[in-house]
């Protein structure tokens, strides 16, 4: 039998008897596949449960039975988008998964929300940070699909010098390349993929930078508690807001919208690290509101 979060879909099919009391609309039906059972991913689908117009059931790491399949499937993380492939509903969402990696899945009723940030709000990050100064910009990357987000922005900051390296995975040899390149920029912007930037070789990038007096941005919230200068970062709650605005969405229009960044983000900067830097950065909320034209 499938495995079925059965007091966490009582707890939500509550919710929506109470949200959807007094409708004469047919409750659309939701399907979420978390890929583990916890705290964080049971706060996650509650948010995305209530309030709602739209029924939710939640699986764990498998789908349900084809004769209990609902209309649209919201898949969480890379993981499981081999799933996206179910032709048993009429959408299929994914929800952080990256943009890269979300490529090969692509079709006219599969989109998704991106677990990554684009390219180009990470360098109007690093603009607002510098407020302008003429540096030298480094990226590593393995995929071309972020080498072509960065060559599309030269244009737009003549002020910054901009070092742009494919730099295979393949262990210390990486490392080394990575560490070249390091000596040659003052600012690296980290790319999110797992294969260069990881729990392996967080540290050794992040020594490089401070041997250097360089800093590192990006590429989500957990590098930068580990060290990173800043990074653009969405969260659990604004990944709720846009998978419950997509689900609307397709039962206003019957399709959904295509796969995109998050259109809701937030600033974190480690305070620690640019003090060590003899950096002033202009608060969060201030370097937030210069990132969306304010």
């Amino acid at each position: 039998m499938k495995t079925l979060l059965k007091g966490l879909q009582y707890a939500l099919l509550l919710l929506l008897a109470v949200a959807a009391y007094g409708s004469d609309k047919p409750s659309l039906k939701v399907d979420l596949v978390l890929p583990v059972d916890n705290a964080s991913l049971r706060q996650l689908a509650s948010e995305i449960a209530s309030p709602s117009d739209y029924q939710l059931q939640v699986y764990i790491n498998e789908l349900p039975d084809p004769t209990q399949a609902g209309d649209v499937l919201l898949l969480v993380s890379d993981g499981l988008l081999p799933m996206i492939n179910s032709a048993h509903y009429l959408a299929k969402l994914a929800l952080y998964a990256n943009s890269v990696r979300f490529s090969p899945y692509r079709a006219e009723n599969a989109s998704a929300v991106y677990s990554d940030q684009p390219i180009a709000r990470q360098i109007k990050l690093i603009d607002a940070i510098l407020k302008g100064k003429p540096a030298r910009i480094a990226m590593a990357w393995e995929s071309p699909s972020y080498h072509q987000q960065l060559h599309q922005l030269t244009d737009q900051y003549p002020q910054y010098q901009f070092n742009s390296e494919q730099i295979p995975a393949d262990g210390s040899a990486s490392q080394r390349k990575l560490n070249r390149l390091i000596q040659r920029s003052d600012v690296l912007l980290a790319t999110p993929e797992q294969n260069l930037y990881n729990a392996a070789t967080i540290r050794g990038v992040l020594l490089a930078t401070y041997r250097h007096q360089n800093f590192l941005i990006g590429p989500n919230a957990g590098f930068v508690s580990a060290g990173a200068l800043a990074s653009v970062v969405s969260k659990p709650s604004d990944y709720a807001a846009e998978a419950k605005a997509m689900i609307n969405h397709y039962r206003d229009h019957g399709r959904l919208p295509m796969a995109r960044y998050p259109q809701r983000y937030s600033i974190t900067i480690n305070r620690n690290v640019a003090d060590s830097l003899g950096l002033v950065i202009d608060d969060e909320q201030s370097l937030l509101n210069t990132l969306r034209g304010q």
